[in-house]
């Protein structure tokens, strides 16, 4: 389990970006982006912050808050993007599989709330015939073992059909 839920991942990751120039990239992950961003908030520092605004900061005096514009401006762009960057990548997770047809025909979405996929139904003998045989999880499209009863990659589990509680009652 994530410490972040997806939904707050592009928040978090722009809050990080707030912080520090970069961090909300290191954060996804994004190893040269965030050294990009670390590139140029240093070359905009170096470039367009006078030298008397960087030795006010240091030394803890006032300081203009115009001469700091520069470097607060990548700052804030690299919080856009990498909360973007994390909205993009949530989105593309929610619709993997199932959303460019990679996944079966048949598979169930994914409840918004819980973020598990239901109970996946089928008659007894369809589950029984393949039981010898690997077949793929509806809901992520990972090979598993039938015999489980469950996926070991999602947890999706494989609820059997009315056929076996007919069986069952007589």
């Amino acid at each position: 389990m994530a410490i972040v839920p997806d939904r707050f991942r592009p928040y978090f990751a722009g809050l990080l970006g707030m912080l520090v120039t970069g961090l909300g990239q290191l954060y996804l992950r994004r190893w040269l982006r965030a050294f990009a961003w670390f590139a140029l908030a240093f070359g905009v520092s170096l470039a367009f912050v006078p030298e008397s605004a960087a030795a006010n900061v240091l030394s803890g005096e006032a300081v203009d808050p115009f001469a700091l514009l520069p470097g607060a401006l990548v700052g804030a762009a690299s919080a856009i993007d990498a909360f973007i960057l994390a909205r993009r990548e949530v989105a593309a997770k929610t619709d993997d599989p199932r959303a460019e047809g990679t996944g079966p025909a048949d598979a169930t979405e994914v409840a918004p709330m819980t973020g598990e996929a239901p109970p996946v139904t089928g008659d007894a003998e369809t589950l029984e015939a393949t039981a010898d045989q690997k077949i793929d999880c509806p809901a992520c499209g990972k090979p598993v073992d039938p015999d489980l009863g469950f996926c070991h990659w999602c947890t999706t589990e494989f609820a059997t059909g009315g056929t076996e509680d007919a069986n069952n009652a007589n």
